[in-house]
């Protein structure tokens, strides 16, 4: 590595006017727009009209319990909630972190409820269905041992309310239309780092600079690295500012994961900055045309204009990262690291072939 060709390909671009339109200006503005206009995509509206089933499983202390639980579930079904029985509370609770069921009853003296993220619809909708459950339990129990109707055992819902011991360790506010675009802004603009690629030694050349770092002292693949570090730089930069401005004007929980956040997105932009760099060794106006539709692709199944399937996003860098960061700041599931080993494998294959490529040739 060479320091002064770091801080020259650095300064160089950071004297560029264009940088702060394409990674500043143009990021914000988007943010404002698509965050005001699409408010009633991330609203309770939508959600409302469509309430997606809550998967439940349930394990009881014995066997009488079970049986009066199973009891009343079958005169008391509810189309959204959906039970199923575990056979012991490991199997439950594994259910509930691999997401294949969203809310854990552990049925005893008292009712202890365990869940992932919920909606507040879909929350109000289970709480309110097991104290009427479990209502209707007691009843039966204070009927069967006394002989005396369920009614004058039990005066109300407030004293059943609280047999409910709900963990709601795990619920975290879901992201408003701003929170989502700010994310989405960021790592949308960061793959056109693939264009800074495409114009990494371009520039150099136009301003004989290269070539006089050519007949320096300095080998050429100290001049690829150094040049392609001086860019790094720059996108780190760009991703440390984004992070810091939007968690200040859209209150992005960025500081609940700064660090995995920042590597996720750093990682897409080493991508984005190795692939522009070895399409300019195919031939730069061949690199602009892939570099604009592989940018836009990535963008579409990503997620970067708007919420898409996990499915989609298995299919584009950008969607490895975004996953990955909306389940770090919104969720309390555990971290998910594959999105920054896959991003940056690639890029480091991309930055090797176009250093071959490079070195092999007779003029830089």
């Amino acid at each position: 590595m060479n320091r002064t060709i770091i801080m020259r390909a650095f300064i160089q671009q950071v004297r560029d006017k264009s940088t702060y339109i394409y990674f500043l200006l143009f990021p914000l503005a988007l943010m404002l727009i698509l965050g005001s206009i699409l408010q009633g995509a991330f609203g309770t509206s939508e959600i409302e009209n469509k309430i997606d089933p809550i998967q439940i499983r349930y394990v009881a202390a014995d066997k009488q319990k079970a049986a009066q639980f199973e009891t009343v579930l079958k005169e008391f079904s509810a189309p959204k909630l959906v039970f199923k029985a575990s056979e012991d509370e490991k199997q439950a609770i594994q259910a509930l972190k691999k997401q294949q069921a969203d809310v854990y009853l552990s049925i005893g003296k008292d009712i202890d409820v365990q869940m992932n993220e919920l909606t507040d619809i879909q929350f109000t909708l289970l709480k309110s269905y097991l104290v009427e459950l479990f209502q209707t339990i007691h009843r039966l129990e204070g009927a069967q041992r006394f002989d005396q109707a369920p009614e004058e055992i039990f005066g109300s819902n407030k004293e059943l309310d609280k047999v409910l011991v709900v963990d709601q360790s795990n619920l975290k506010k879901p992201a408003t239309s701003y929170q989502y675009y700010s994310v989405a802004m960021i790592a949308l603009f960061i793959l056109y780092m693939a264009e800074n690629g495409l114009e990494m030694f371009g520039r150099s050349r136009r301003h004989k600079t290269l070539q006089r770092e050519a007949i320096s002292p300095v080998s050429r693949q100290q001049i690829i690295n150094s040049t392609f570090v001086g860019h790094m730089l720059l996108g780190f930069s760009a991703v440390f500012v984004l992070m810091v401005i939007t968690q200040t004007i859209f209150d992005v929980p960025w500081q609940q994961q700064f660090g995995f956040s920042f590597l996720n997105l750093s990682s897409l932009m080493i991508l984005f900055l190795a692939l522009g760099a070895f399409l300019e060794t195919v031939g730069k106006e061949v690199g602009t045309g892939i570099t604009q539709i592989i940018i836009q692709v990535a963008a579409f199944l990503g997620g970067g204009y708007f919420p898409v399937s996990e499915g989609m996003m298995n299919f584009s860098p950008m969607g490895w990262v975004m996953g990955p960061i909306r389940e770090a700041l919104w969720t309390n599931n555990p971290l998910q690291w594959r999105g920054i080993i896959l991003n940056l494998t690639f890029a480091v294959v991309m930055f090797l072939s176009m250093s071959i490529v490079l070195n092999r040739r007779e003029e830089f």
